[in-house]
């Protein structure tokens, strides 16, 4: 089971540290009294989901042997407007840049990911929808991508 400590640093600021040495401050907005010190815990969900896909999609392609020079993820959450607020739809859109990158590689890394490997994609897909995209060096690619939908 794992295990993370939350501590109380003052008014509505919190530190968590995940027992390896690595820690992150978290913070309310204003509204709630907090001062912006620290990153929104909602937000540390989006960030959390992206940076399980992400390690996922790019462990995947290393072991199909194909190379990106750099990989910028973007999640978007959209929220229930009444309370508990949890995630009702997010979107996750991979940007890749790199030569020789093939758009059925990336989609199907993507789609093991989201289906099979990502932990935190599979247990948010329980409160709300996911949706996906990608980019190769600028060009949006359909998701889920389909060779045929490419030659036409």
């Amino acid at each position: 089971m794992g295990k993370v400590t939350v501590n109380w640093i003052g008014k509505m600021q919190f530190v968590g540290d995940d027992g390896a040495g690595h820690q992150v401050a978290m913070d309310a907005s204003p509204v709630y009294g907090g001062e912006n010190k620290g990153t929104r815990p909602m937000d540390l969900m989006l960030i959390a989901l992206g940076g399980c896909t992400g390690i996922e999609v790019t462990h995947i392609l290393q072991k199909m042997r194909i190379a990106f020079d750099q990989l910028t993820i973007t999640v978007e959450g959209e929220r229930a407007e009444d309370h508990p607020k949890i995630f009702t739809r997010m979107r996750v859109v991979y940007e890749f840049v790199g030569n020789n990158i093939p758009p059925e590689k990336v989609a199907h890394a993507i789609k093991l990911a989201d289906e099979v490997y990502c932990s935190a994609a599979n247990m948010m897909k329980t409160a709300g929808t996911i949706e996906y995209a990608f980019k190769i060096n600028g060009e949006e690619y359909p998701y889920p991508y389909l060779k045929e939908a490419s030659a036409s």
